[in-house]
């Protein structure tokens, strides 16, 4: 009996060392190199492709992200290269593109669609106005979740910060 409590204490005491170094180790880790990775896997994912961000002057840029150095994000606007600090740039943002303008157009006719064929089914004898009222409010409602699910911006936060 005595030797089960003590087994007990040792486990809680290694299960505690264990996430106190874990909980230390990520308090502890350094912004700098925090921000690093994620501007170079900004670098790696993101290198042509359209970005846009809000600069040090609270001014919007979008352009074509050409390269990241250890000072500048390097964009393309009206196709010369322009360097910006990206010292004070928090996030940076990557538009959605046609694939994911389609996905909502695809979605919003599949649910007209589904709305008409759910009063079919549910009411035969249902007239033209009821069908169209249908199939009109299952059309909105499928593009409303479309939109909100596939059509928006992807965040990315090169702030350097590991905590909100």
């Amino acid at each position: 009996m005595g030797w089960r409590i003590i087994n007990s204490m040792k486990k809680a005491l290694f299960i505690t060392i264990s996430i106190s170094t874990l909980l230390t180790g990520q308090l502890s880790s350094d912004l700098i190199t925090v921000r690093d990775i994620r501007l170079e896997n900004l670098k790696r994912d993101y290198s042509g492709k359209t970005i846009r961000f809000v600069d040090s002057k609270s001014v919007s840029n979008k352009g074509i992200l050409l390269d990241v150095t250890d000072e500048n994000i390097i964009i393309s606007k009206s196709g010369s290269p322009v360097p910006f600090n990206h010292s004070k740039i928090k996030y940076v943002f990557v538009d959605p593109k046609k694939k994911e303008l389609a996905m909502v157009i695809g979605l919003t006719a599949l649910g007209g669609i589904s709305g008409y064929l759910g009063i079919m089914l549910g009411k035969s004898d249902a007239n033209n106005t009821t069908k169209a009222v249908a199939s009109s409010i299952s059309a909105s409602l499928a593009g409303i979740v479309g939109h909100k699910a596939f059509y928006k911006p992807i965040k990315i936060d090169i702030s350097g910060k590991t905590y909100d």
